[in-house]
This record gives C-alpha cells, sequence and structure tokens, in this order.
C-alpha cells in the first residue's frame, strides 16, 4: 500500500496543465512538521511505502528531515520532483519528469543532480508526458536521457488531452524502442485503448502494462498539505477527512462515487465494445476524451 503525501502545492515551475494549480489556493499553507507526524503515527501500521508529490515537494523545508524520519523507521521513500532542486538527504526512489530535461534552461541542473542520485543509488524513474509539444526530437532525446539515468520509465498522456495529436503512434514509437533498449517501461494512468491499433495494443499491455482502466480505487491515497484531507487520487478532487478512515477502508470510502464518474463519460466511449466489455474506461476519470481525428474510429468495433 502506498501513501502520497502533498507536502506544499507550490512549485518553482509554471508548467502547463498542472493540477497543482486548482489547489493552490484552497491550499495556500505547507504542511506542518507536527502534522507530518501525525500523518506517520496515523498511518504507520498499514503503510511501508511513502511518496511525496505536489506542486513540488523539495520546495518544502523539511522535505530531507522528512526522509531521514522515515528511512529511520523503515519504510520505502518515493519522491515525484522536477529535478531542479537538489536533494541532501537521497530517497529510495526518485521520479523526474523528464520532459523538464528537454529545456535548455534546466537541462544542466537537472543533469547534475541525476549525476548525484545515480552515484547515490537512488532508483532513477524518468516519466515523460505527451501531449502536443513533444515533438520527435523529443522522442530521440528521452532515449538517450534513459540510457544514461533510467533504471525504469513511466510514460503518460498530459490530461486534458489536446484535439487531433496522435499520441497512441508517439506512446508506442517511445514505449518500442525503450523497451528494445532493455529499459523497463510503464504507461501509467488508465489510457484510452482506442488511441491504438491492434498490434500496437498487443504490444503495449504486454510488454508496457497499457490498461484502458483506472485503477481506482485502491487502498493508496492522498493526503493535502492540511493534514486532515484525503483524496483516491491527485486528479480527482473527491475529499473525505482522514478520521473516515477510521470507520471505512480507502476503498469503500471512495468506490461510489468513483463508479458515477465512470458511467458517466462520453457517448463515443459508451458506445466502444472497449468500454461495453469493461477493458476501457476512456482514460483517466478526470477528463473526457476530446475529438481525436484518428484512422481508428472505435465505434467500429462494435462491427467485428
Amino acid at each position: 500500500m502506498l501513501l502520497y503525501i502533498i507536502p506544499t502545492y507550490i512549485c518553482n515551475l509554471d508548467c502547463k496543465k498542472c493540477y497543482s494549480k486548482k489547489y493552490l489556493e484552497e491550499y495556500p499553507n505547507n504542511l506542518s512538521w507536527t502534522n507530518f507526524i501525525n500523518i506517520y503515527k496515523f498511518f504507520n501500521l498499514k503503510y511501508n511505502n511513502f511518496a511525496f508529490i505536489g506542486g513540488e515537494p523539495t520546495k518544502w523545508k523539511f522535505i530531507n528531515e522528512s526522509i531521514l524520519f522515515l528511512h529511520n523507521k523503515n519504510k520505502y521513500v518515493s519522491i515525484f520532483t522536477n529535478g531542479i532542486i537538489p536533494l541532501n538527504v537521497v530517497p529510495d526512489n526518485l521520479i523526474i519528469t523528464g520532459n523538464n530535461i528537454f529545456d535548455p534552461k534546466l537541462k544542466d541542473n537537472i543533469i547534475n543532480n541525476l549525476l548525484f542520485y545515480k552515484e547515490n543509488g537512488v532508483k532513477i524513474r524518468l516519466r515523460f508526458n505527451i501531449d502536443i509539444t513533444f515533438e520527435k526530437e523529443h522522442l530521440h532525446e528521452a532515449i538517450s536521457l534513459s540510457k544514461l539515468f533510467a533504471d525504469f520509465v513511466s510514460i503518460s498522456i498530459l490530461y486534458p488531452m489536446d484535439n487531433s495529436h496522435d499520441y497512441g503512434n508517439i506512446i508506442f514509437e517511445l514505449s518500442k524502442k525503450l523497451h528494445y533498449n532493455s529499459i523497463p517501461v510503464t504507461i501509467i494512468r488508465a489510457t484510452p485503448l482506442c488511441l491504438f491499433n491492434q498490434e500496437q495494443r498487443e504490444f503495449l499491455i504486454s510488454n508496457c502494462k497499457l490498461r484502458g482502466k483506472c485503477s481506482l480505487p485502491t487502498n493508496s491515497l492522498v493526503i493535502n498539505p492540511d493534514g486532515q484531507t484525503i483524496q483516491p487520487c491527485v486528479e480527482l478532487n473527491l475529499k473525505r477527512d482522514i478520521s473516515d478512515l477510521l470507520k471505512y477502508s480507502p476503498k469503500r470510502i471512495f468506490t461510489d462515487e468513483l463508479n458515477k464518474i465512470r458511467f458517466n463519460r462520453d457517448y463515443k466511449c459508451n458506445t466502444c465494445k472497449f468500454f461495453i466489455n469493461d477493458e476501457c474506461w476512456g482514460g483517466c476519470l478526470s477528463y473526457l476524451l476530446p475529438n481525436l481525428k484518428s484512422d481508428f474510429n472505435p465505434s467500429q468495433l462494435l462491427k467485428s
């Protein structure tokens, strides 16, 4: 079971489509040390894996102390970061947004930090977000960076998706080249299966853990900077109080609302064979599919 702690929604970048912006006004204050300790005490017996996400968690003034504290308690620690601010205390696992390395202004700084983490035995996962700005040259650079630094690679569509963009081919090409270079690659988040042709789907399902359904509800949780509010994931604005966990499991708390979202998908999903067969929910539950241009029409599957 994995606990995601958001110590702050503040970030040192201003990336488009970042979910943290919509929460910053609601949670302007950072997580206090007292509340962090209270979170640890509340979840200590049930959770061994702790992850810090944001915003940018390295902006939190207690990030190094918290990693050290959790390591002293024999907990596994992951940090989701843009890679710009170096950590003094290294976690077990580091998930870095690889797209930021494409920026010439950020590249040298991030690579220097990656070298430091690599030398100190940190497991590095590069995450590449695919959107309309992901160009062909980025694909080649992503491969080179992954060969140098990545123990694992994650690939995700950056939601909300833009219209008329060929996400499927980009994801497939990047995943295939990483796989053939013996770099473990996972397509995270639910991804609409209609973006891929049959050959691409079969390859990605077999080798890159492609799935059309969201894994929620699970026993993972997100805790906001107030130390009191929980969510099923950072994208879904479904909030409950931490005290609800004294009565119910995380899965039970959010199941009804998640099912309502699932069955309120766009018509293009409700008429798709993948959706009807419960293989796909149309991607991330927080966002509806746009009218993508594609040679592959999911409605045609009903005739097959």
